[in-house]
């Protein structure tokens, strides 16, 4: 269920929200927020469609066949979309087998990596600047070298250009499939307990953990009630996952501190060091 804990609020227990699309939050961040004598809200923004199976097809067929190369995986929604469709396709072994033995795996950051992790897959690099531009600065640093100079892209149908673009300035042959839509969520029983506890400004924090999940939200806020958006500004803490995530909050001016790691274990630390302060 999204909504964690149906407990009755009570002004000792912190009430921390956190956007995400479809997909579990870690146990690990549950058990971490609860021990915390926190209660945690899922606020689901978004939803995510698959693309046709002929896509998946093409892309598991192209990872087949080819002898060496790169992929790259952009979001942890990707890792979980590409191996349940692996697993529709009941291909889950070869693909795990030839990523491994014959691709070097590329994560934009540690969230992507831990749901890599997860599938059996041995993530080769992960760039320090956990966005697009961390990973043409990797890849720019290779552009000399002809050996495994193709790069597979398993992404998101809202993804831009810019990556593609730039990677195939520096000569790489570059294959992109769109596997997956977000589109936006319903409101529902978890949306409209948020709205009711960001009205009586009960929301201590609140977590934001990729820019589709930033645009979703206030799209949602916008639609339900405009004057909800100001009262965002006003929780004592918004925590984003990493600088794509702040990138979009910063378009919005919405106050927020930035995770140094880049993932729900990073959020967590940033969230509990800074209310002991």
């Amino acid at each position: 269920m999204d909504l964690i804990d149906h407990r009755a609020i009570n002004d000792d227990l912190k009430i921390i929200a956190i956007t995400k699309s479809e997909g579990s939050i870690s146990k690990k961040f549950i058990d971490k927020v609860e021990k915390n004598s926190s209660r945690l809200i899922v606020v689901k923004t978004s939803k995510i469609v698959k693309s046709d199976s002929m896509v998946f097809t093409q892309i598991f067929n192209l990872i087949g066949h080819r002898s060496s190369g790169y992929i790259i995986f952009l979001s942890s929604n990707a890792v979980e979309v590409f191996f349940e469709m692996a697993t529709t396709l009941n291909v889950v072994n070869e693909i795990v087998h030839a990523l491994n033995s014959k691709f070097n795996v590329v994560a934009i950051g540690p969230s992507t990596e831990t749901s890599l992790k997860k599938h059996r897959i041995v993530v080769n690099k992960i760039p320090q600047d956990h966005s697009s531009g961390g990973i043409i600065d990797f890849f720019s640093q290779l552009k000399n070298n002809e050996y495994e100079s193709q790069i597979i892209i398993p992404r998101s149908m809202k993804a831009d250009k810019y990556l593609k673009e730039k990677l195939l300035e520096l000569g790489f042959v570059v294959d992109e499939f769109y596997i997956y839509n977000v589109i936006p969520a319903n409101v529902d029983s978890v949306w409209i307990e948020f709205f009711d506890l960001l009205r009586k400004e009960k929301i201590d924090s609140l977590i934001f953990t990729s820019p589709s999940n930033v645009n979703h939200f206030i799209n949602i806020i916008q639609q339900h009630s405009s004057d909800l958006l100001p009262l965002v500004c006003k929780i004592k803490m918004v925590l984003s996952i990493g600088p794509l995530t702040s990138k979009e909050l910063m378009k919005y001016n919405i106050p927020f501190s930035e995770s140094k790691n880049h993932s729900l274990e990073g959020l967590c630390e940033k969230l509990y060091m800074k209310e002991k302060k």
